[in-house]
Formats: C-alpha cells, sequence, structure tokens
C-alpha cells in the first residue's frame, strides 16, 4: 500500500488523518465506478408504462436494485467530478487522473499536465478537504 502524506494541523486545508485517508480511498474507487457505468446495461428502459395498469408485486425486483445503484454511483462520480471541477477549473482533469488514477506529479508532468509542483499538490490537498466536506 501506498504512503499517503497527510496534512498537519498548520497546513491550510487540515483534515484529520482518518478523514484525509477515507476520502483518498473514495477517490481510488472513481474508475471501478466509471467502469460500472459504462459496462453495466440500463435496464430502467425496460419498463413499459403504456398500459392502463402497471402490475406490481411484493417480490425482489432486480430492475429497481440496478437502477438504484446506478443512482448511487452516478452521485458519487459526479460529486468526485463537481469537486475536481470547483477546486482545479482547468486544471480539473488532471486532478482526477491524479486522485484517481494514483498518478504522481511526474507522470502527469510526462504527459503534459500544464502547472508546477507547488500549485498542483496544492489543488490536489484543497480537493481532499473540499471533498472530505462532501461525503
Amino acid at each position: 500500500m501506498t504512503q499517503y502524506r497527510v496534512p498537519t494541523r498548520k497546513s491550510k486545508y487540515y483534515v484529520p488523518a482518518e478523514t484525509y485517508l477515507t476520502t483518498v480511498h473514495y477517490c481510488r474507487q472513481y474508475p471501478l465506478w466509471k467502469q460500472e457505468l459504462e459496462t453495466e446495461p440500463d435496464t430502467s428502459k425496460g419498463i413499459s408504462y403504456d398500459k392502463e395498469r402497471v402490475q406490481s408485486s411484493n417480490q425482489y425486483d432486480a430492475t429497481s436494485d440496478i437502477a438504484m445503484r446506478r443512482q448511487m454511483i452516478g452521485r458519487k462520480k459526479q460529486l468526485v467530478d463537481d469537486t475536481a471541477a470547483l477546486v482545479g477549473g482547468p486544471m480539473a482533469e488532471w486532478i482526477i487522473l491524479g486522485v484517481a488514477h494514483g498518478l504522481t506529479y511526474y507522470q502527469l508532468q510526462q504527459r503534459g499536465m500544464p502547472c508546477g509542483k507547488n500549485m498542483y499538490y496544492s489543488l490536489r490537498q484543497r480537493f481532499y478537504f473540499e471533498l472530505s466536506k462532501e461525503i
């Protein structure tokens, strides 16, 4: 497991260590959420309401469970996207690559990230701070 540098109490964006690590691991699930939303079929279109009366039962409803799971995952993914956009603006895609895929500053720099090390780490720290308030 990777070692994480937890912000100190003197930091502008201080978050307790447990909350910080929770936020880090929350972000690391982003690729899984994205893959699940892209690969799982959307079965909500399988329900037809064209009849006069829709029948329901008290049995297990797989369609509604899948629809609710997709909505929950979509909200989580959107929260990470919105927080990155709030914090980084045009740097949002780079922040997501760093926090969700675990890429280091040097790996991002090789891919063409247009900012310096201090700015990137400051944006990432603020991202974790803002996200920790939301989850």
